[in-house]
C-alpha cells in the first residue's frame, strides 16, 4: 500500500509503498476512506510543534475507515463487522494511574496516539489498536463529515469545559476546524449570543449561518462595542480561544468581564507575554485548559447524524494521497473559505 511517512520535523515526509498491516488479536483493519490533516500536522511539517517523538511513522490523527479485517476476538471486543465504517479514538491510555482512575484517559501519563507514536491515517489502511475506543459512523453521514469527528469532538470538549448558561455572552476566537465546531456546539447550548472572531471574511460568513449570532475581525471597533451593548459595558461572560495565536488570547482578556471563564484550546508557537494581575487582582478570572476529546465521539456523530451540527460544511478541500505535500503547505486567500483539507488515500 502507499502510506506518508514522517522521517523526521522539518520537511522530511515522504510518501513510500509499504506493507498493508494483518490485524493480531483485537486489532482492526480499515481501509481509510478519509483523513484530515490538522494544524498539528503542520507543525510537524514546519518543525515549530513541542513535540518529542520517534521516527518514522505515518501521520494522520483524523481518520474514518471500512472495515476490511478483524483480528481474534476484535468482533466481539468492539462489536464490528466486515463493512461497518468506524472512527477509532486517536489516543491510547494504558494502566491503571492516577488519570485513568478518575476517568481522565485523555490525561494519563500512559498513552500512545494515533498519528504520532503509532501509524495513523495517511495511508490506504490502517490499523485500530485492541485498546483503542472505536466508534461506528452512522449510515447517514458522508466520509467527510465522519472526517471531521475528532475536531468536533475536541470542540465539543471545549465548549463543556466553559460550562456555558443560558444567559452567558460567549466570545469564540478563531474559525477554524476546530473554532466552527465550537460555535455550533456552543449555539446549542443556547446562550444569550455567540460572537465569533476571525480575520478571514469568508469563515465569518458561514459562522453565521452555522450559529454564531455577530461575527467580527480581530481588529473591528465594533467588536467591543458589541460586546459592551449585550452586557451593559461589563464584557464577555465567556471566551474560547480556538486560534492558537497567543495575541488572540491577549486580546479576549481585554473582552471579558470579572470572573469570566476563559478556555485556552489550540497549539502555539510562541509564548504569550501576560500581566498576571489581570487573571487575579483585576479579574478574578477563571482560566481553564483544553485538550483532546475525552467522552465526545460518540456526542460528535450524533449530533451531526441528527442534524444539529454541519460537518460537511466543515470540509472545504480534497486531496490524494499523492498530492499530501500540495495539502499540507497549503496557504489559503483571505478571501477564500478554508476549514479542514482532507486526504482520501483510496481516491
Amino acid at each position: 500500500m502507499k502510506a506518508v511517512r514522517c522521517r523526521g520535523f522539518g520537511g522530511r515526509h515522504r510518501l513510500e509503498e509499504v506493507d498493508i498491516p494483518r490485524p493480531g488479536k483485537g486489532e482492526v483493519l480499515v481501509r481509510v476512506d478519509a483523513s484530515g490533516i490538522c494544524a498539528a500536522d503542520r507543525a510537524m511539517w514546519d518543525a515549530t510543534g513541542p513535540w518529542q517523538l520517534n521516527f518514522p511513522f505515518t501521520p494522520g490523527h483524523e481518520f474514518t475507515g471500512t472495515v476490511v479485517e478483524l483480528g481474534d476476538e476484535a468482533r466481539e471486543r468492539h462489536g464490528l463487522a466486515v463493512d461497518d465504517r468506524a472512527i477509532a479514538e486517536l489516543n491510547i491510555s494504558y494502566g491503571n494511574d492516577f488519570y485513568r482512575q478518575r476517568g481522565l484517559y485523555h490525561l494519563t501519563d500512559h498513552m500512545q496516539v494515533l498519528g504520532a507514536t503509532l501509524d495513523g491515517g495517511w495511508a490506504q489502511y490502517m490499523l485500530y489498536p485492541t485498546e483503542a475506543l472505536i466508534h461506528k459512523v452512522p449510515e447517514t453521514l458522508s466520509n467527510e463529515a465522519a472526517c471531521y469527528t475528532e475536531p468536533l469532538a475536541n470542540a465539543i470538549h471545549g465548549v463543556q469545559r466553559a460550562d456555558i448558561q443560558f444567559d452567558d455572552v460567549v466570545v469564540i476566537s478563531g474559525a477554524g476546524p476546530i473554532g466552527m465546531g465550537m460555535v455550533q456546539a456552543a449555539a446549542l447550548k443556547t446562550p444569550r449570543s455567540v460572537i465569533v472572531i476571525n480575520p478571514g471574511k469568508p469563515k465569518r460568513e458561514l459562522a453565521l449561518t452555522l450559529g454564531a449570532d455577530y461575527a467580527f475581525a480581530p481588529d473591528d471597533p465594533k467588536l467591543q462595542q458589541a460586546i459592551g451593548d449585550l452586557t451593559g459595558g461589563r464584557g464577555a461572560d465567556v471566551f474560547l480561544e480556538a486560534s492558537g495565536q497567543t495575541r488572540a488570547f491577549e486580546r479576549g482578556l481585554s473582552l471579558v468581564r470579572k470572573r469570566a471563564r476563559m478556555v485556552v484550546f489550540g497549539v502555539y508557537k510562541q509564548p504569550a507575554q501576560i500581566d498576571l494581575n489581570i487573571f487575579g487582582e483585576f479579574k478574578e478570572l477563571d482560566i481553564r485548559g483544553g485538550h483532546l476529546a475525552p467522552f465526545t465521539y460518540a456526542t460528535a456523530l450524533d449530533l451531526m447524524a441528527r442534524g444539529k451540527i454541519n460537518g460537511d460544511a466543515c470540509v472545504t478541500h480534497s486531496y490524494p494521497l499523492a498530492a499530501f505535500e500540495q495539502a499540507l503547505t497549503r496557504k489559503p486567500d483571505p478571501d477564500e473559505l478554508q476549514i479542514k483539507v482532507i486526504l482520501e488515500p483510496n481516491r
